[in-house]
Order: structure tokens, then sequence, then C-alpha cells
């Protein structure tokens, strides 16, 4: 079985419970709903404008991502069709199934994007943000939050253990490196970054350059 059918798999497994367990107070829940509504705030989306939600999952955030900006035109995405049925009842975006890494979108057809908590699960992180940075127009906007190697030393050992727990239970690889990844993109580049729960979450606010002197390539 690929990589992403089981990831689609699980998260069908997921989705009777995944928004109960996300927004429990036990889990962080508060403190996760800010961080997301301030990760929104960071598209700085105005109206007429397009926005995808990447990995939309239930559709958490989309009821917040319309709220910051009525008359933007809202759009999620997700490989888990369970998942999708939850968003459905939101009632507040149009809905695709589709692989994060090969979306059914057209070249620069998009103004932004968000991704929450994605970019550690996707099979393909490099794939993921390529795809990503061909949807999106020029000067286009992607926002990512998750979690990270915190910068502090104080808090790597609790990384540590919570980044083995991940791989467990959900074979999320919070250790991921956003700024190796992104290098590998080159005409994605961070604006700006912000740090939450000790430097273990970040969110980055990130820009498809435009290049004013393209190389030309001598015939």
């Amino acid at each position: 079985m690929s990589e992403k059918r089981k990831i689609e798999k699980r998260y069908d497994a997921w989705s009777r419970w995944y928004d109960a367990v996300d927004t429990n107070p036990l889990f962080g829940g508060k403190a996760q709903e800010r961080w997301r509504r301030e990760a929104i705030g960071l598209l700085e989306l105005k109206k007429g404008e397009s926005v995808i939600d990447l990995g939309t999952g239930t559709g958490l955030i989309l009821p917040w991502i319309s709220e910051s900006c009525k008359g933007a035109h809202v759009v999620g995405i997700d490989i888990s069709g369970k998942m999708l049925l939850r968003a459905r009842k939101k009632g507040c975006a149009d809905l695709v199934r589709g692989d994060l890494d090969c979306m059914p979108f057209k070249d620069s057809s998009l103004d932004k994007a968000i991704a929450t908590f994605t970019l550690t699960t996707a099979p393909d992180p490099v794939a993921f943000l390529k795809d990503t940075a061909r949807v999106l127009k020029d000067d286009g906007i992607l926002v990512i939050l998750d979690t990270g190697k915190p910068k502090k030393k104080g808090a790597r050992a609790v990384h540590a253990l919570i980044s083995k727990t991940a791989k467990l239970s959900g074979h999320t690889k919070i250790d991921r490196d956003p700024y190796a990844l992104l290098g590998k993109v080159p005409e994605m580049k961070i604006e700006k970054e912000k740090r939450y729960y000790g430097g273990m979450v970040y969110a980055m606010k990130i820009r498809k350059f435009i290049s004013l002197n393209p190389i030309i390539t001598p015939k």
C-alpha cells in the first residue's frame, strides 16, 4: 500500500472524532485555535481573493478564514473523503478531494494558501511545496503553521520526546526542517515568522518571489 493510501485510510478512520480531539483543552485546543487564527491573519486576505486550505481535513479553520474576510473565495483540499464529508457540513467553502503534490488547479490560479499542521504529514513535503508554488499567482502568499525543531536548547529534549510519540501514533514527522525544505523551492521566500510553545510551533508567511531579472538562455 502506498504512503498516500495509508494516510487516506488513517484520516478516514480518525474523521469521526478528529475535531473533538483537536479542540479539546486537554490537548491544547485553545492555544491551537489562537495559533490558527493568527496564521489566518498573516494571509492578509482581501475581498475577491482566492485562498486554499491545504490539507483542510474536517474544515476546522474554514469558518475562521471566511470570517476573516467576507467576499473571499475559500477552497479546501484533502485526500480523505470522510474528512471532507465532515468539512462539507460547515458549508463555507468549495471542497476538492485530491493530492497536495498534484493539485487539480491551473498554474498561477490562486492568490493565497494556508497549511496548518500539514507539512509534517505530507508524504513528499518538497513536492507539496513545489505544487503549492505552482498554483499560487506571482506575489502570492503561503502561510504555514506547524511543529518543528525549536531554536532554544531547553526545549529540544521535550521536542525529541514528542517527535518519537508523534511518529508512532500518527506518523507525523515534526522534526522536519522547514528552512531546508523551502530551500528546495527557490521561488518561495520567508517574509515573517512567529514562534509558539517554547519555539516548537512556528507560523511562517512565505511569498512567491517574482524574478525581475529573468535568466535568458542564449540561443
